[in-house]
């Protein structure tokens, strides 16, 4: 009787181990969870992330998973491959077809997003090797949300060597691109 009795109070204990969670970041970076999936507001169903048993995986695939900092990028601004290497008309101050600010702008712009990237990379970092302070959900999204970063950082620098491959064959000078 005691060994059915232990063995209930062991199954009844496990029992919330199997319940699959769902958790997702809404607009004001707040963490919020439910068991069922129905509870999540549709406009967050495309970011939430699955918890179950020992294999934890996000919902949605890797590369469509979305973190706040997504919203917290500056508007894009036009690709390197749209801007056409026109040649260099220096006696009007153009380079490529833009002057000398635009370039000067656009290298600021994308310098500033790379170096965000940067220090949000190594806050996340920081906050995977010793998560104090933070909810267990927060902890458990921070690898992906690493990961989500990573690939962000990749593409940014991707547009910044773009933009530096533009402003080489515009013939834009070192000192414009700073």
């Amino acid at each position: 009787m005691k060994k059915l009795l232990v063995l209930a109070v062991v199954m009844m204990w496990a029992l919330p181990l199997l319940a699959e969670t769902y958790f997702w970041v809404d607009e004001s970076g707040t963490v919020n969870f439910t068991e069922e999936y129905s509870r999540v507001p549709v406009k967050y169903r495309k970011k939430v992330n699955k918890r179950g048993d020992v294999n934890v995986r996000p919902a949605t695939p890797a590369g469509k998973a979305d973190t706040s900092s997504k919203e917290k990028q500056p508007p894009q601004q036009p690709q390197a491959a749209d801007l056409k290497a026109a040649p260099a008309d220096n006696a009007a101050g153009l380079y490529g077809g833009q002057k000398a600010e635009i370039w000067q702008q656009n290298f600021r712009v994308r310098g500033a997003e790379l170096k965000r990237l940067e220090e949000q990379l190594v806050r996340l970092e920081e906050l995977i090797k010793r998560p104090v302070g933070i909810s267990r959900e927060r902890a458990f999204g921070l690898p992906q949300e690493f990961k989500d970063t990573q690939g962000h950082y990749g593409e940014a620098l991707k547009r910044y060597n773009e933009l530096n491959e533009a402003a080489n064959k515009a013939g834009l000078p070192a000192e414009f691109r700073k």
